[in-house]
């Protein structure tokens, strides 16, 4: 499972306390794990003496915890002189600190002076914790000027929101300048070994300062993955790229997975956690791949992408606002980028993306149901027209087909075995469509695959609802993550629904499996 990040609110003082451990949320189950994994030490005077230099300060005033999550902490920092600078911190789940802090303070130079995008300079890093004082790695970097978007949303008219979508769609044409030279994460040329390395290559020029290195995608270093011996890149074309998401996923499969053999109510069934299934039902996928080619031109070539685009993360100036105008200022967090083929970058960002309930609306729901339509419509209309690949790489007409089981692949053991066989199974069944006719495909399923597949596929879609249904009545996240302030209300719910669920089953085994959870 892929954990992602909850800001949480702004912890005031220079408290080792507060400052090491995670402090912005809890847990409804296996808390003290959870908090392991976020907890940094670190050495705060050290640091301060550091953003004090950056900034051409003597000293720090004041050193705030501004947010943090899975990956980071981020801290404020206000000078002698005025100045106020951001220091972050990555935790262990960030990945490796070294190539991960490496990468995003080249990825930072990179979209800044070669691309045009607004990002705050970074003023100095270390990613190489037993060199530094500091005892961590680090990033220093400007604050973000303007103001989080998502402070100012919900009091913008209509029209100035679609100026912030038309000013958003020219950030992600800078994004797509012709990038060339293979896929995986950029480096500076000196923090890469060379025989790990890649060539860039910009409109056609070679990039002297920055090469392409291994992905630093948390796919690849999760878990048990940090430690194996795997291919993470970085690759000459995109299906070696995707061949090894797949390699990776069975390396892992053969070495560390383990079915459970007294599955919760929620886990997936037992029938399912059979990894020589998975590993079969990856070699399957693995003979499809090549075929999985979309039609349209340009759509594959190396992109670089915002992995976390959210509201906090893009920022805006308040004085053009006033005057009904929108300028981008900054837009922050680039850690855990990677160049990767562009149809799978192509998303609508979430601050646009729009899909209606099915029920009905009443008179004021369906202004605002209009009004969201027509700003998801008019995001697809200005790609149209600003950035053509881009448009061909999020509506070529098979995308429906070819995106699911590269997914899926990805994270077949955590959720996607029974999704992966049914997106394997509707390329069998819509082979033509690829434009292979003439071709046969390389796999099938028999009639009996196919009827056992119904019935797993009904399980696990029955678990997923369940699963989901009390998330939300619970009021946690995937992980189980709730607010501080929300935690004893959440605990109080857990229980309610556990007890109620227990009374609804009759006695037997399932119920003593529930019973442990």
């Amino acid at each position: 499972m892929v954990v992602e990040d909850k800001v949480g609110p702004r912890t005031e003082g220079a408290d080792p306390d507060r400052f090491f451990p995670y402090t912005s949320g809890r847990w409804i189950h296996d808390e003290r794990h959870q908090l392991s994994l976020r907890y940094r030490r670190f050495n705060i005077d050290a640091l301060k003496e550091v953003v004090a230099r950056a900034g051409g300060g003597k000293t720090i005033l004041e050193m705030d915890k501004l947010a943090e999550g899975a990956y980071n902490k981020i801290f404020q920092c206000k000078l002698d002189n005025g100045l106020e600078l951001i220091a972050r911190i990555p935790t262990i789940l960030a990945g490796p600190g070294r190539l991960v802090t490496a990468s995003e303070v080249a990825t930072i130079d990179f979209v800044r002076s070669q691309l045009g995008v607004p990002v705050p300079r970074v003023l100095a890093w270390c990613a190489d914790a037993s060199i530094t004082p500091v005892e961590t790695e680090y990033i220093v970097m400007e604050k973000a000027a303007g103001i989080e978007l998502g402070k100012v949303w919900d009091k913008m008219c209509s029209d100035t929101k679609d100026a912030v979508v038309r000013e958003w769609v020219d950030i992600e044409a800078r994004l797509l300048a012709p990038i060339s030279g293979g896929y995986g994460s950029v480096f500076y040329r000196g923090d890469i070994d060379q025989a790990v390395s890649r060539d860039i290559m910009v409109d056609g020029t070679r990039q002297d300062r920055f090469v392409l290195g291994p992905s630093v995608s948390t796919t690849f270093w999760e878990g048990e993955r940090r430690d194996m011996d795997i291919d993470r890149g970085p690759w000459k074309n995109a299906l070696s790229s995707l061949k090894a998401e797949s390699l990776r996923e069975r390396s892992w499969i053969e070495k560390y997975a383990i079915p459970n053999p007294n599955p919760g109510p929620f886990d997936p069934p037992v029938n399912i956690q059979h990894p020589p299934s998975h590993l079969s039902l990856l070699t399957r996928y693995e003979s499809v791949l090549p075929y999985l080619r979309p039609p349209a031109r340009g759509v594959v070539r190396p992109t670089l992408w915002h992995t976390d685009l959210h509201f906090g993360n893009i920022f805006v100036l308040p004085e053009d606002l006033a005057n009904g105008k929108v300028t981008i200022t900054a837009v922050i967090d680039w850690q855990h980028t990677s160049l990767r083929p562009l149809y799978l970058q192509a998303r609508t960002p979430r601050f646009i993306r729009y899909h209606p309930p099915p029920e009905t609306f009443d008179q004021q729901e369906t202004a605002l149901h209009n009004e969201l339509t027509n700003r998801h419509k008019l995001y697809a209309a200005t790609c149209a027209s600003r950035s053509p690949d881009y448009y061909r790489a999020r509506s070529f007409h098979t995308r429906d087909l070819i995106i699911p089981p590269i997914q899926f692949a990805g994270r077949i053991w955590s959720g996607g075995f029974v999704p992966l066989r049914e997106s394997l199974i509707r390329i069998v069944d819509r082979w033509d469509a690829l434009g292979h006719a003439g071709l046969a495909c390389p796999i099938e399923f028999s009639a009996a695959e196919r009827e056992m597949h119904a019935v797993d596929a009904a399980e696990w879609q029955e678990t997923e609802d369940v699963r989901v249904l009390m998330q939300e009545r619970i009021g946690v996240q995937e992980d189980g993550w709730v607010s501080v302030e929300e935690y004893d209300d959440a605990v109080a719910r857990n229980e309610e629904c556990k007890r109620e669920f227990m009374e609804s089953m009759p006695p037997g085994e399932e119920r003593d499996d529930f019973m442990r959870v």
